[in-house]
Protein backbone atom coordinates (compact mmCIF):
# COMPACT_ATOMS: atom_id res chain seq x y z
CA UNK A 1 0.00 0.00 0.00
CA UNK A 2 2.69 2.52 0.75
CA UNK A 3 4.57 1.87 -2.85
CA UNK A 4 1.18 1.57 -4.36
CA UNK A 5 0.93 5.50 -2.42
CA UNK A 6 4.39 7.06 -3.56
CA UNK A 7 4.39 5.56 -7.14
CA UNK A 8 3.23 8.41 -9.47
CA UNK A 9 3.50 10.89 -7.01
CA UNK A 10 3.51 13.90 -9.39
CA UNK A 11 0.69 12.71 -10.94
CA UNK A 12 -1.33 12.67 -8.05
CA UNK A 13 0.21 16.23 -6.62
CA UNK A 14 -1.20 17.55 -10.12
CA UNK A 15 -4.46 16.08 -9.86
CA UNK A 16 -4.84 17.14 -7.05
CA UNK A 17 -4.22 20.81 -8.03
CA UNK A 18 -6.46 20.37 -11.15
CA UNK A 19 -9.31 19.30 -9.07
CA UNK A 20 -9.19 22.54 -6.66
CA UNK A 21 -8.78 24.78 -9.73
CA UNK A 22 -11.53 22.96 -11.18
CA UNK A 23 -13.67 23.69 -8.08
CA UNK A 24 -12.61 27.00 -7.53
CA UNK A 25 -13.58 27.60 -11.36
CA UNK A 26 -17.21 25.60 -10.69
CA UNK A 27 -17.77 27.69 -7.50
CA UNK A 28 -17.03 31.02 -9.14
CA UNK A 29 -19.24 30.02 -12.42
CA UNK A 30 -22.14 29.72 -10.27
CA UNK A 31 -21.55 31.47 -7.06
CA UNK A 32 -19.71 34.76 -8.27
CA UNK A 33 -19.18 37.59 -6.18
CA UNK A 34 -21.90 40.94 -6.36
CA UNK A 35 -21.92 44.26 -5.12
CA UNK A 36 -24.36 45.30 -2.48
CA UNK A 37 -25.24 47.76 -0.17
CA UNK A 38 -26.85 49.01 2.98
CA UNK A 39 -27.81 52.30 4.36
CA UNK A 40 -26.76 53.45 7.80
CA UNK A 41 -27.12 55.55 10.59
CA UNK A 42 -24.63 57.84 10.82
CA UNK A 43 -23.23 58.05 14.28
CA UNK A 44 -21.33 61.22 15.95
CA UNK A 45 -18.46 60.51 18.14
CA UNK A 46 -16.15 62.97 20.02
CA UNK A 47 -19.04 65.73 20.17
CA UNK A 48 -16.94 67.01 23.17
CA UNK A 49 -14.39 68.76 20.68
CA UNK A 50 -17.21 71.77 19.91
CA UNK A 51 -19.09 71.83 22.78
CA UNK A 52 -16.03 71.98 24.50
CA UNK A 53 -15.20 74.87 22.21
CA UNK A 54 -18.40 76.88 22.81
CA UNK A 55 -20.08 75.77 19.65
CA UNK A 56 -22.82 73.56 18.61
CA UNK A 57 -23.51 71.73 15.33
CA UNK A 58 -25.72 70.35 12.68
CA UNK A 59 -24.84 68.13 10.09
CA UNK A 60 -26.01 69.61 6.75
CA UNK A 61 -27.84 66.92 4.78
CA UNK A 62 -29.02 63.60 5.18
CA UNK A 63 -28.32 62.17 8.76
CA UNK A 64 -27.74 58.28 7.17
CA UNK A 65 -25.30 57.19 4.15
CA UNK A 66 -24.71 54.50 1.92
CA UNK A 67 -22.20 51.13 2.04
CA UNK A 68 -21.61 49.14 -0.48
CA UNK A 69 -19.52 46.09 -0.79
CA UNK A 70 -18.57 42.94 -2.66
CA UNK A 71 -20.24 39.56 -1.45
CA UNK A 72 -20.59 36.41 -2.97
CA UNK A 73 -24.08 36.16 -4.00
CA UNK A 74 -24.24 32.47 -1.84
CA UNK A 75 -23.87 35.25 1.19
CA UNK A 76 -25.26 38.16 0.33
CA UNK A 77 -28.57 37.18 2.59
CA UNK A 78 -26.07 36.51 5.61
CA UNK A 79 -24.92 40.47 5.37
CA UNK A 80 -27.37 43.63 7.08
CA UNK A 81 -27.06 46.83 7.95
CA UNK A 82 -26.55 46.05 11.27
CA UNK A 83 -22.62 44.62 9.94
CA UNK A 84 -21.66 47.64 9.65
CA UNK A 85 -20.98 50.74 11.30
CA UNK A 86 -20.75 54.21 9.99
CA UNK A 87 -19.83 57.64 11.81
CA UNK A 88 -17.70 60.75 12.15
CA UNK A 89 -14.90 61.88 14.57
CA UNK A 90 -15.99 65.42 15.03
CA UNK A 91 -12.52 65.96 16.38
CA UNK A 92 -11.71 65.72 12.76
CA UNK A 93 -14.02 68.60 11.59
CA UNK A 94 -11.81 71.28 9.55
CA UNK A 95 -11.81 75.21 9.27
CA UNK A 96 -14.39 74.09 6.15
CA UNK A 97 -16.57 72.10 8.34
CA UNK A 98 -16.17 68.84 6.42
CA UNK A 99 -15.39 65.73 8.24
CA UNK A 100 -14.15 62.35 6.69
CA UNK A 101 -16.83 59.00 7.26
CA UNK A 102 -15.47 56.08 8.61
CA UNK A 103 -16.87 52.32 8.16
CA UNK A 104 -16.47 49.32 9.92
CA UNK A 105 -17.33 46.02 9.27
CA UNK A 106 -18.98 44.67 12.54
CA UNK A 107 -20.21 40.89 11.72
CA UNK A 108 -18.99 38.81 8.51
CA UNK A 109 -15.68 40.67 8.03
CA UNK A 110 -14.27 37.69 5.85
CA UNK A 111 -17.57 37.74 3.41
CA UNK A 112 -17.38 41.55 2.29
CA UNK A 113 -14.70 42.87 0.44
CA UNK A 114 -13.77 46.63 -1.08
CA UNK A 115 -16.39 48.18 1.29
CA UNK A 116 -17.02 51.78 0.67
CA UNK A 117 -19.28 55.09 1.59
CA UNK A 118 -21.38 57.29 0.27
CA UNK A 119 -20.90 60.02 0.76
CA UNK A 120 -16.86 59.47 1.92
CA UNK A 121 -17.35 63.40 4.02
CA UNK A 122 -20.02 65.13 5.48
CA UNK A 123 -20.38 68.91 5.89
CA UNK A 124 -20.81 70.31 9.37
CA UNK A 125 -22.00 73.82 10.78
CA UNK A 126 -20.90 75.06 13.98
CA UNK A 127 -22.41 77.97 15.68
CA UNK A 128 -21.93 79.13 19.39
CA UNK A 129 -23.44 77.27 21.96
CA UNK A 130 -25.69 79.60 24.01
CA UNK A 131 -26.82 78.76 27.85
CA UNK A 132 -30.07 80.98 29.36
CA UNK A 133 -32.02 80.69 32.26
CA UNK A 134 -35.92 81.41 32.31
CA UNK A 135 -38.31 81.80 34.70
CA UNK A 136 -40.74 79.12 34.25
CA UNK A 137 -44.32 80.96 34.27
CA UNK A 138 -47.97 79.46 33.95
CA UNK A 139 -50.27 79.60 31.54
CA UNK A 140 -53.50 78.29 32.70
CA UNK A 141 -56.01 76.59 29.68
CA UNK A 142 -59.44 77.16 31.30
CA UNK A 143 -62.02 79.03 34.13
CA UNK A 144 -62.32 77.96 37.84
CA UNK A 145 -65.91 77.77 39.33
CA UNK A 146 -67.66 81.33 39.25
CA UNK A 147 -67.00 83.15 42.35
CA UNK A 148 -63.33 81.85 42.39
CA UNK A 149 -60.10 83.08 41.44
CA UNK A 150 -56.50 81.84 41.36
CA UNK A 151 -55.05 83.52 44.72
CA UNK A 152 -51.27 82.11 44.05
CA UNK A 153 -50.07 79.55 42.33
CA UNK A 154 -46.18 77.76 42.72
CA UNK A 155 -43.93 76.27 40.28
CA UNK A 156 -41.02 73.96 41.44
CA UNK A 157 -38.00 74.64 39.93
CA UNK A 158 -39.11 78.33 39.25
CA UNK A 159 -35.74 78.64 36.80
CA UNK A 160 -34.53 76.60 33.81
CA UNK A 161 -31.66 76.64 31.96
CA UNK A 162 -32.27 76.11 28.09
CA UNK A 163 -29.12 74.96 26.09
CA UNK A 164 -28.69 75.40 22.54
CA UNK A 165 -27.56 77.12 19.13
CA UNK A 166 -27.52 80.62 19.75
CA UNK A 167 -29.87 81.42 16.34
CA UNK A 168 -32.64 78.69 17.99
CA UNK A 169 -32.01 79.95 21.97
CA UNK A 170 -32.30 83.60 20.77
CA UNK A 171 -35.93 82.80 19.04
CA UNK A 172 -37.04 81.93 22.86
CA UNK A 173 -38.52 85.24 24.82
CA UNK A 174 -40.50 83.41 27.82
CA UNK A 175 -40.46 79.19 29.38
CA UNK A 176 -43.75 78.08 30.86
CA UNK A 177 -46.05 75.39 31.49
CA UNK A 178 -49.66 74.63 30.37
CA UNK A 179 -51.92 73.85 33.19
CA UNK A 180 -55.29 72.29 31.60
CA UNK A 181 -56.83 70.74 35.03
CA UNK A 182 -58.39 74.04 36.52
CA UNK A 183 -61.85 74.28 34.50
CA UNK A 184 -64.25 74.30 37.16
CA UNK A 185 -62.53 74.64 40.02
CA UNK A 186 -63.18 75.22 43.80
CA UNK A 187 -60.28 74.14 45.31
CA UNK A 188 -56.16 73.71 45.48
CA UNK A 189 -54.93 72.42 41.88
CA UNK A 190 -51.87 70.61 41.71
CA UNK A 191 -49.64 67.95 38.88
CA UNK A 192 -46.93 68.18 36.37
CA UNK A 193 -46.38 69.81 33.12
CA UNK A 194 -43.79 69.82 30.39
CA UNK A 195 -42.03 72.79 29.40
CA UNK A 196 -42.84 74.79 26.65
CA UNK A 197 -40.34 77.45 24.28
CA UNK A 198 -42.97 80.76 23.52
CA UNK A 199 -42.03 83.50 21.13
CA UNK A 200 -42.26 87.10 21.63
CA UNK A 201 -45.86 87.18 20.70
CA UNK A 202 -46.79 84.25 23.04
CA UNK A 203 -46.47 81.35 20.41
CA UNK A 204 -45.25 77.93 21.25
CA UNK A 205 -42.08 77.47 19.26
CA UNK A 206 -41.09 73.83 17.92
CA UNK A 207 -37.22 73.99 17.71
CA UNK A 208 -36.40 70.05 18.02
CA UNK A 209 -33.68 68.60 19.55
CA UNK A 210 -30.78 70.78 19.16
CA UNK A 211 -32.37 72.57 21.92
CA UNK A 212 -32.72 70.96 25.50
CA UNK A 213 -33.83 72.28 28.80
CA UNK A 214 -32.44 70.99 32.45
CA UNK A 215 -35.86 70.13 33.85
CA UNK A 216 -37.91 67.35 31.93
CA UNK A 217 -41.06 68.48 33.96
CA UNK A 218 -42.04 71.07 36.30
CA UNK A 219 -44.33 70.79 39.86
CA UNK A 220 -47.23 72.76 40.17
CA UNK A 221 -49.50 73.91 43.02
CA UNK A 222 -52.24 76.08 42.25
CA UNK A 223 -54.45 78.00 45.21
CA UNK A 224 -57.92 78.93 44.42
CA UNK A 225 -60.25 80.85 46.90
CA UNK A 226 -63.40 82.71 46.86
CA UNK A 227 -63.69 86.30 45.49
CA UNK A 228 -64.75 89.09 47.78
CA UNK A 229 -65.27 92.98 46.68
CA UNK A 230 -63.97 95.64 48.17
CA UNK A 231 -64.89 99.69 47.95
CA UNK A 232 -62.43 102.13 47.02
CA UNK A 233 -61.75 105.35 49.17
CA UNK A 234 -60.07 108.27 47.53
CA UNK A 235 -58.02 110.85 49.64
CA UNK A 236 -58.24 113.81 48.06
CA UNK A 237 -55.93 117.30 49.65
CA UNK A 238 -54.89 119.93 48.38
CA UNK A 239 -56.24 123.32 46.77
CA UNK A 240 -57.34 124.35 43.19
CA UNK A 241 -56.23 127.34 41.45
CA UNK A 242 -58.01 130.35 42.08
CA UNK A 243 -61.17 131.05 39.86
CA UNK A 244 -61.81 126.99 39.74
CA UNK A 245 -63.31 124.43 41.90
CA UNK A 246 -63.03 120.97 42.42
CA UNK A 247 -65.79 119.08 41.82
CA UNK A 248 -65.23 115.64 42.68
CA UNK A 249 -63.52 112.11 41.98
CA UNK A 250 -64.44 109.97 38.69
CA UNK A 251 -63.77 106.66 38.11
CA UNK A 252 -65.12 103.50 36.53
CA UNK A 253 -64.14 101.37 39.13
CA UNK A 254 -65.93 101.55 42.42
CA UNK A 255 -65.08 98.22 43.76
CA UNK A 256 -62.65 95.32 43.06
CA UNK A 257 -62.61 92.21 43.27
CA UNK A 258 -59.83 90.79 45.55
CA UNK A 259 -58.79 87.03 46.47
CA UNK A 260 -57.03 86.42 49.71
CA UNK A 261 -56.63 84.17 52.76
CA UNK A 262 -59.90 84.68 55.34
CA UNK A 263 -57.07 85.84 57.98
CA UNK A 264 -55.32 88.75 55.45
CA UNK A 265 -59.13 89.51 55.02
CA UNK A 266 -61.01 89.39 58.50
CA UNK A 267 -60.26 93.22 59.36
CA UNK A 268 -60.34 94.71 55.45
CA UNK A 269 -63.45 96.76 54.16
CA UNK A 270 -62.07 98.76 51.79
CA UNK A 271 -58.91 100.18 49.96
CA UNK A 272 -57.49 103.56 50.29
CA UNK A 273 -55.88 105.77 47.26
CA UNK A 274 -53.93 107.96 49.76
CA UNK A 275 -54.03 111.87 49.87
CA UNK A 276 -50.15 112.15 48.73
CA UNK A 277 -51.83 110.53 45.07
CA UNK A 278 -54.68 112.17 45.01
CA UNK A 279 -53.61 115.87 45.36
CA UNK A 280 -55.09 118.57 43.58
CA UNK A 281 -52.78 121.59 44.69
CA UNK A 282 -52.71 124.53 41.76
CA UNK A 283 -55.05 122.78 38.91
CA UNK A 284 -57.05 124.46 36.83
CA UNK A 285 -57.84 121.73 34.63
CA UNK A 286 -59.66 118.08 35.11
CA UNK A 287 -56.24 115.29 35.91
CA UNK A 288 -56.01 112.17 35.38
CA UNK A 289 -53.92 109.85 37.83
CA UNK A 290 -53.06 106.39 37.47
CA UNK A 291 -53.18 104.13 40.35
CA UNK A 292 -51.83 100.64 40.85
CA UNK A 293 -53.99 99.32 43.15
CA UNK A 294 -52.01 96.30 44.23
CA UNK A 295 -49.68 98.53 45.82
CA UNK A 296 -52.72 99.30 48.39
CA UNK A 297 -53.77 95.92 48.97
CA UNK A 298 -52.35 93.83 52.40
CA UNK A 299 -50.17 91.06 51.75
CA UNK A 300 -51.20 87.95 50.02
CA UNK A 301 -54.03 89.54 48.73
CA UNK A 302 -54.45 90.47 45.41
CA UNK A 303 -56.82 91.89 42.73
CA UNK A 304 -58.66 89.42 40.18
CA UNK A 305 -58.06 90.87 36.88
CA UNK A 306 -58.67 88.83 33.36
CA UNK A 307 -55.32 90.48 31.82
CA UNK A 308 -53.27 90.63 35.21
CA UNK A 309 -53.70 94.67 35.08
CA UNK A 310 -53.83 96.15 38.08
CA UNK A 311 -53.78 99.77 37.25
CA UNK A 312 -57.25 102.02 37.43
CA UNK A 313 -56.98 105.42 35.90
CA UNK A 314 -58.77 108.10 38.89
CA UNK A 315 -60.23 112.04 37.49
CA UNK A 316 -59.97 115.25 39.45
CA UNK A 317 -62.66 116.82 38.16
CA UNK A 318 -61.64 120.74 38.06
CA UNK A 319 -63.98 123.34 36.15
CA UNK A 320 -63.63 126.90 36.14
CA UNK A 321 -65.67 128.93 38.19
CA UNK A 322 -68.34 131.94 36.72
CA UNK A 323 -70.34 134.98 37.95
CA UNK A 324 -73.91 136.27 37.21
CA UNK A 325 -75.54 139.19 38.59
CA UNK A 326 -79.08 139.64 39.76
CA UNK A 327 -80.74 142.76 40.83
CA UNK A 328 -83.23 142.85 44.12
CA UNK A 329 -85.39 145.36 44.87
CA UNK A 330 -84.23 146.92 48.59
CA UNK A 331 -87.67 146.51 49.42
CA UNK A 332 -87.03 142.59 50.28
CA UNK A 333 -84.28 143.21 52.33
CA UNK A 334 -84.83 142.56 56.29
CA UNK A 335 -84.55 145.17 58.71
CA UNK A 336 -83.48 144.24 62.20
CA UNK A 337 -82.69 146.01 65.35
CA UNK A 338 -85.25 149.28 64.06
CA UNK A 339 -86.99 151.52 66.58
CA UNK A 340 -90.58 151.89 67.14
CA UNK A 341 -90.12 155.85 67.32
CA UNK A 342 -88.44 156.04 63.82
CA UNK A 343 -89.42 155.60 60.57
CA UNK A 344 -86.94 154.27 57.32
CA UNK A 345 -86.42 154.69 54.15
CA UNK A 346 -84.46 153.13 51.22
CA UNK A 347 -82.27 155.77 49.29
CA UNK A 348 -81.54 152.88 46.44
CA UNK A 349 -84.76 151.10 44.94
CA UNK A 350 -82.03 148.22 43.73
CA UNK A 351 -79.31 146.62 44.90
CA UNK A 352 -77.09 144.54 42.92
CA UNK A 353 -75.51 141.04 43.87
CA UNK A 354 -72.64 138.76 41.78
CA UNK A 355 -72.37 135.60 43.09
CA UNK A 356 -69.70 133.24 41.64
CA UNK A 357 -69.93 129.37 41.04
CA UNK A 358 -70.36 127.16 38.74
CA UNK A 359 -71.84 127.98 34.95
CA UNK A 360 -74.47 124.80 35.33
CA UNK A 361 -75.55 126.06 39.05
CA UNK A 362 -75.87 129.46 38.66
CA UNK A 363 -77.73 128.81 35.77
CA UNK A 364 -80.49 127.28 38.03
CA UNK A 365 -80.30 129.47 41.04
CA UNK A 366 -83.19 132.03 41.25
CA UNK A 367 -83.40 135.45 42.57
CA UNK A 368 -85.69 134.64 45.41
CA UNK A 369 -83.37 132.68 46.97
CA UNK A 370 -80.90 135.28 47.57
CA UNK A 371 -82.05 136.29 51.25
CA UNK A 372 -80.75 140.11 52.68
CA UNK A 373 -80.99 141.34 56.07
CA UNK A 374 -79.17 144.22 57.62
CA UNK A 375 -79.12 145.74 61.68
CA UNK A 376 -80.09 149.26 62.13
CA UNK A 377 -79.94 149.64 65.39
CA UNK A 378 -77.92 152.84 66.59
CA UNK A 379 -79.37 154.31 63.67
CA UNK A 380 -80.40 158.30 64.15
CA UNK A 381 -82.82 160.05 62.68
CA UNK A 382 -81.44 163.24 60.19
CA UNK A 383 -78.73 160.92 58.40
CA UNK A 384 -78.25 158.90 55.65
CA UNK A 385 -76.68 155.71 56.90
CA UNK A 386 -74.89 152.98 54.61
CA UNK A 387 -76.37 149.56 55.29
CA UNK A 388 -74.18 146.92 55.99
CA UNK A 389 -75.77 143.45 54.36
CA UNK A 390 -75.84 139.87 55.88
CA UNK A 391 -77.04 137.32 53.23
CA UNK A 392 -78.66 134.54 53.87
CA UNK A 393 -76.71 130.83 53.26
CA UNK A 394 -77.38 130.06 49.57
CA UNK A 395 -75.55 126.59 49.92
CA UNK A 396 -71.57 125.46 49.34
CA UNK A 397 -72.12 125.98 45.61
CA UNK A 398 -72.29 129.97 45.74
CA UNK A 399 -70.60 132.72 46.98
CA UNK A 400 -71.46 136.51 46.95
CA UNK A 401 -68.46 138.46 45.54
CA UNK A 402 -69.63 141.21 45.49
CA UNK A 403 -73.01 143.58 46.05
CA UNK A 404 -73.76 147.65 45.81
CA UNK A 405 -74.11 149.68 48.19
CA UNK A 406 -77.50 150.68 50.00
CA UNK A 407 -78.36 154.14 51.87
CA UNK A 408 -81.51 154.35 54.12
CA UNK A 409 -83.04 157.62 55.63
CA UNK A 410 -83.73 157.36 58.94
CA UNK A 411 -87.08 159.82 60.81
CA UNK A 412 -88.22 160.74 63.70
CA UNK A 413 -91.97 159.71 64.22
CA UNK A 414 -93.08 162.95 66.45
CA UNK A 415 -91.28 165.34 64.41
CA UNK A 416 -93.10 163.78 61.10
CA UNK A 417 -96.35 163.73 62.50
CA UNK A 418 -95.38 167.45 63.47
CA UNK A 419 -94.29 168.54 60.25
CA UNK A 420 -97.41 167.12 59.12
CA UNK A 421 -99.63 168.89 60.50
CA UNK A 422 -98.26 172.29 59.87
CA UNK A 423 -98.59 171.10 56.66
CA UNK A 424 -102.45 170.43 56.73
CA UNK A 425 -102.73 173.74 58.53
CA UNK A 426 -101.22 175.35 55.16
CA UNK A 427 -103.02 173.11 53.42
CA UNK A 428 -106.61 174.14 54.52
CA UNK A 429 -105.72 177.81 54.76
CA UNK A 430 -104.50 177.41 51.54
CA UNK A 431 -108.06 175.84 50.36
CA UNK A 432 -110.12 178.67 51.69
CA UNK A 433 -108.03 181.37 50.74
CA UNK A 434 -108.58 179.91 47.07
CA UNK A 435 -112.31 179.12 47.44
CA UNK A 436 -113.16 182.95 48.79
CA UNK A 437 -111.03 184.23 45.67
CA UNK A 438 -113.49 181.64 43.66
CA UNK A 439 -116.73 183.25 44.97
CA UNK A 440 -115.83 187.11 44.77
CA UNK A 441 -115.21 186.21 40.97
CA UNK A 442 -118.45 184.65 40.60
CA UNK A 443 -120.51 187.65 41.86
CA UNK A 444 -118.21 190.17 40.26
CA UNK A 445 -119.24 187.76 36.51
CA UNK A 446 -122.61 188.14 37.96
CA UNK A 447 -122.76 191.70 38.43
CA UNK A 448 -121.11 191.87 34.92
CA UNK A 449 -123.73 189.88 33.50
CA UNK A 450 -126.85 192.05 34.76
CA UNK A 451 -125.27 195.55 33.54
CA UNK A 452 -124.98 194.05 30.19
CA UNK A 453 -128.41 192.99 30.35
CA UNK A 454 -129.81 196.17 31.43
CA UNK A 455 -128.07 197.91 28.36
CA UNK A 456 -129.58 195.78 26.22
CA UNK A 457 -133.15 196.76 27.40
CA UNK A 458 -132.27 200.37 26.83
Amino acid sequence: MKERLKSNLGLKLLSVFLAFFLWLLVVNVSNPQQTASQTVQLDIINEDALTGAGLTYEIVGRSNVTIRYKVHMTNRSLISASDFRAYIDLSDCNVLGTVPVKVEVLNHSNLVEDVEVDPMVVHVETEPLQEKEFTVRAIFNGEVAEGYDINSYEVNPETVTVRGPESLVGQITSVGIEINDIEGATEDVVGTAVPQFYDANGNPLNLGERVTVDQEEIEYSVQVLKVRYLALDFQVSGQVADGYRFTGVQCDVQTIPVVGLKSQLASVTSVTIPSDVLNIDGLSATKTVSVDISQYLPDGVHMVTEDNNTTIEIHLEVEPLTERTFTLNTSLITLTGQDPQYEYEFADESLTVTVQGLSEDLASLDAGQITVSSDVSGFEPGEEHLLELTFGELGSGYQITAYSNVHIRVYDQEETAGLGAVIDEETEESSAAETTAQDGDEITENREVSHGTSQSNN
